[in-house]
């Protein structure tokens, strides 16, 4: 079976590059915004190599579990790629990840080695790790007197003291495209965050899919400035590795530095999610709004300011639709009408789509109902839940991959999102699990249950609602309960709004109704505490 491009058995990110490298090796692939450093596809191809070589000298090997804990940076991509040029798998942790939820990414995936950067590093120590859980610390910065901080009991490496001097010379072993290279977390819905198994294929496909799709050249320039722990990044990365093109690296998103970015780089594709396009678009407009290269932006959601939007910057709006539970299921091209904008588009090369309902019988045109995906191209999908064999079972039953989202098709099968039938909240692009911010909450002392639930904001997205019930004779203070809520999860999922209850309103069976809480929230929103009404800023 092969893609429009490559056949399948070329889809290991080491036989990728090396392609590259034969066809276009000193023209750059990745360039970095914040340091200026630059690496030809030769340059980045050989620097891999040489990691790839020092890393099995320190016993890093075919499938290792290897946690990469970094913020954008290429040597965030160099290791990467070397641990995919090994057969090792690579377990990007959300660099917001802290305290118990730390924990259960690095003890979940049975992660024995961690690239950390060095302002992470102590957060990790603060986490309470198993002892015997990680073998081996990389410190990928040079900080003096930093020493202090290795105390895991592992052996520790300087990533450009002890790793970048390795033979350039081509590893003996390499991977094939069904093995395991990745394991990407996501959002926990009726349970703990899974690690999603994607092997050499499937990873790359997040990218050649669009590609495919969408039709990026040789000659686009790829800006990202999404994290790469994110899918959805790395996907960026594939597409750029793909099609031949080079890619601007940000560590992160800026409003006021996107626009200066995008020119000085020369770059005509990127991606914004969330509220992201809202930031961008209630800027003050300028004269020179349409001085810019981009010809495309993928957009998830669509906002309603689509058209005006492609107006005022002179580019064109795409979309797509996926799960790093899966694979890239839809999208909409640049080329599809105008009117199905905002829709997710139509089912891409090999893949399937129907809309079922509730015991998975499809459903007609304009009916609402499940999303289910499969795909009859072999290795393009991820491989299931990381030691979760039943919620495997379950989310791949009748041979179809049930998304847990709600949409529907048109007469002429563009799909359109509803909404989610899956227990999780959406802010600021980061999925949450509601069942992740309740466990956590309710480690507090005083807390005896905990409920959390989307509430709606100003923006196209939710905030974080929680509400709690305390434990008998003791007192919940909001204030205490935020406080300790960021000391034990990422930044982003910290509530909100807390509601302190004597009893959550539940069904005959006794689960919480927490829609009939979110409604009430919503409704009494003036007079619910607010953390940002306290004036309590929550902190990276």
């Amino acid at each position: 079976m092969s893609t429009s491009l490559y056949d399948t058995s070329d889809l290991t990110i080491g036989r990728l590059l090396t392609l590259q490298t034969e066809q276009r090796g000193a023209k750059p692939f990745i360039r970095s915004v914040e340091d200026g450093r630059s690496f030809t596809f030769a340059e980045f191809d050989s620097a891999t190599t040489r990691l790839a070589n020092r890393m099995l000298s320190i016993g890093i090997d075919r499938g290792v579990h290897a946690a990469i804990m970094m913020e954008n940076s290429p040597e965030f991509l160099l290791v990467y790629f070397a641990l995919g040029k090994l057969g090792a798998v690579a377990v990007p942790i959300n660099t917001a990840a802290r305290g118990k939820l730390l924990r259960y990414y690095l003890e979940q995936s049975d992660s024995s080695v961690l690239f950390v950067d060095d302002a992470l590093y102590d957060r990790v120590a603060e986490a309470e790790l198993d002892p015997n859980a990680i073998q081996a610390v990389i410190l990928m910065s040079q900080v003096t007197g930093s020493e202090r901080r290795e105390t895991l009991g592992a052996r520790t490496y300087r990533y450009s003291r002890d790793l970048t001097d390795g033979p350039d010379t081509p590893i003996a072993a390499p991977p094939a495209c069904h093995d395991p290279a990745l394991m990407a977390y996501t959002s926990g819905t009726t349970g703990p965050s899974k690690g999603n198994m994607l092997c050499q294929a499937a990873a790359i496909c997040f990218g050649l899919s669009n590609v495919d799709h969408h039709g990026y050249r040789a000659d686009d320039h790829f800006y990202i400035c999404l994290p790469l722990f994110h899918l959805g990044a790395l996907g960026q990365m594939f597409a750029a590795l793909t099609a031949g093109s080079t890619l601007t690296l940000a560590r992160r998103f800026s409003v006021s530095g996107f626009w200066s970015d995008v020119r000085s780089s020369g770059s005509t594709v990127t991606t914004l999610i969330g509220s992201m396009s809202h930031f961008m678009w209630n800027q003050p407009p300028d004269p020179g709004d349409l001085d810019n290269p981009l010809r495309m932006v993928m957009m998830a959601p669509v906002p309603k300011f689509a058209i005006p939007f492609q107006e005022r910057f002179g580019l064109k709006i795409g979309s797509n639709y996926g799960l790093s539970d899966y694979t890239l299921a839809a999208g909409y091209r640049i080329t599809d009408p105008v009117e199905k904008l905002g829709s997710a588009g139509c089912a891409r090369r090999n893949v399937e789509m129907r809309i079922v309902d509730d015991n998975d019988m499809p459903l007609s045109t304009g009916q609402v109902g499940e999303i289910v995906i499969r795909t009859n191209d072999p290795w393009r999908a991820a491989s299931g839940y990381y030691k979760m064999p039943e919620a495997t079972l379950w989310a791949w039953r009748n041979f179809w991959y049930h998304t847990g989202d709600r949409g529907y098709l048109d007469a002429d099968g563009f799909l359109f999102f509803v909404d989610r039938k899956k227990d999780a909240i959406r802010r600021r692009g980061e999925n949450i699990s509601a069942h992740e911010v309740e466990m956590i909450a309710a480690g507090h002392p005083a807390v005896a249950e905990a409920a959390a639930f989307p509430v709606r904001s100003e923006m196209s997205e939710d905030e974080v609602g929680l509400a709690v019930i305390a434990k008998a004779g003791a007192r919940v203070i909001e204030a205490d309960l935020i406080a300790y809520c960021q000391r034990n999860m990422a930044y982003f999922m910290v509530p909100r709004f807390i509601q302190i209850r004597d009893d959550f309103p539940r069904a005959l069976n006794h689960k919480v109704e927490k829609y009939k809480m979110r409604e009430e929230v919503e409704k009494t929103l003036s007079t619910v505490w607010d953390r940002e009404k306290a004036g309590i800023v929550v902190t990276r």
